[in-house]
């Protein structure tokens, strides 16, 4: 086995907390353009905040850059933890981790210290950070956008019958959706 094989393991090894993807994608898997969402909901957008509040949330240096070039600041109310091995000026709700296993326990220790022990780790992308972290997640919350567009980022092929669907919220050209690992 090599060592890329057992990351998941690690990963999974590194927290006692639940793992959960959170991504909005097209149904031909587009997920980004120029490091941003090629659509604008704003219902996708107060879900993710809704949902991701006072967790950490894991993930690469161009979804972080694409948030502070759009809201100025990192995600407010959560942890940022931002996988790259350039070197980033982070504020307080931000840290930057060097491996997806630095990651993990850095979130880790966020959810014990900052955020009321929180169950739940977030994993809000890019494409190559949902690719490493989709074996390890128990979870994925998925926004289902009913469009096709064009785009350079893509949602990892991701096998539907290791998942099941456990809740889904259809809205007009997009729906909410919730999958657990069998």
């Amino acid at each position: 086995m090599t060592d890329h094989e057992s990351l998941p393991e690690t990963l999974a090894d590194a927290t006692d907390r639940e793992l959960v993807g959170i991504v909005a994608v097209a149904d031909n898997g587009i997920i980004g353009t120029d490091g941003a969402m090629p659509w604008h909901l704003p219902e996708d957008l107060r879900h993710f905040k809704e949902t991701t509040m006072d967790h950490p949330v894991i993930m690469g240096r161009i979804t972080y850059e694409s948030i502070l070039e759009t809201l100025g600041e990192p995600l407010p109310g959560r942890t940022t933890v931002v996988v790259t091995t350039r070197d980033l000026e982070t504020p307080e709700n931000a840290v930057v981790a060097e491996s997806l296993e630095e990651g993990v326990r850095r979130a880790e220790k966020a959810a014990r210290e900052r955020h009321d022990d929180a169950e739940r780790i977030f994993v809000a992308g890019g494409a190559s950070v949902y690719e490493q972290f989709l074996p390890a997640l128990e979870r994925l919350i998925v926004t289902e956008v009913h469009r096709e567009p064009d785009g350079d980022a893509h949602f990892p092929d991701w096998d539907r019958e290791s998942w099941r669907e456990v809740d889904r919220d259809d809205r007009d050209g997009f729906a909410f959706v919730e999958y657990v690992r069998e």
